[in-house]
């Protein structure tokens, strides 16, 4: 598993060599990783899995000394022009999302994608003190690795507090809610009810996102009893920190990066899914609707 998140693509990305796309010069600066002459800002895709059909898309923005930009005024406007085609064929509206308040922060919107291959993001950016029009490029696979909204959760005999002496032998959130290990992610999709599965390393967690995701879902579960909530240690804590094993739930829910949140109705299938980090207002409307 790359051992990566939104924010940490971000900084991974900033060293890298920018190139323009020769077809789009006529239109706005398109970046791979670093600004352009003159250029205030660039974007940094921040998701790693983006699949043909309607995807959670991440975006960060990052400025001319390398820094995050972190502007919840800020409102990106996006087109999205697909391979060999001359104008968008798709567009939207993305808002700012903390991940660490008030440290780091992306923006997040729905993005529809019809066929795979390099797709190219005209970006605006309004409002916040900014007014910039710039661009990036990114790669639509025909398929993800994770489990598509509406399959079936892979049932995984995750271990539960019945099977340890202390909690901090299955998770290293140094508050943990005993809620969150009651079930496996086995029991917890056969129980019936909805349940929300959180993979998250609160102390190996690279991009430093999966502490303050998973005090997101917590927060959350406060107001829904009738609901089940799994943490899973995406690491083998017996062979951390000198190697970054991945248990077998991470193979089996195929999960390219960390943190990961997902939401399963009462069948068991997957209704939402969010890489890095996920609102308390998305987590709470999606639960409220099962």
């Amino acid at each position: 598993m790359r051992r990566v998140a939104c924010i940490a693509l971000l900084a991974t990305l900033v060293a890298s060599a920018c190139s323009s796309s020769p077809d789009t010069e006529d239109r706005i600066p398109t970046t791979k990783g670093a600004p352009t002459p003159g250029q205030e800002v660039f974007p940094v895709i921040a998701s790693s899995e983006i699949v043909v059909g309607t995807n959670r898309l991440q975006i960060g923005l990052i400025d001319t000394n390398d820094a995050p930009v972190r502007s919840p005024e800020t409102t990106l406007r996006v087109a999205f022009v697909g391979p060999g085609d001359e104008e968008p064929t798709s567009k939207s509206t993305m808002s700012f999302l903390w991940t660490i308040k008030p440290v780091q922060g992306l923006w997040v919107g729905e993005a529809f994608f019809g066929t795979p291959g390099e797709w190219e993001a005209l970006i605006e950016v309004v409002g916040g003190g900014y007014d910039a029009s710039v661009g990036t490029t990114f790669e639509v696979k025909q398929e993800g690795t994770t489990p598509q909204i509406g399959e079936k959760g892979p049932g995984v005999d995750t271990p539960t507090s019945s099977d340890v002496a202390d909690l901090s032998e299955i998770t290293t959130d140094s508050d943990p809610d005993p809620r969150f290990y009651e079930l496996s992610i086995a029991e917890a999709l056969k129980a019936g009810r909805p349940a929300v599965i959180v993979f998250a390393t609160p102390k190996f967690c690279s991009s430093q996102v999966c502490g303050p995701t998973l005090t997101i879902v917590k927060d959350v579960s406060r107001r829904f009893p009738g609901v089940n909530f799994v943490h899973v240690e995406p690491y083998d804590l017996d062979k951390v920190p000198e190697e970054l094993e991945p248990v077998p739930a991470v193979t089996a829910w195929g999960l390219p990066s960390e943190p990961w949140v997902f939401v399963t109705d009462g069948r068991g299938q997957v209704a939402g899914k969010y890489e890095g980090s996920v609102a308390p207002s998305e987590l709470t409307q999606l639960l409220r609707s099962l």
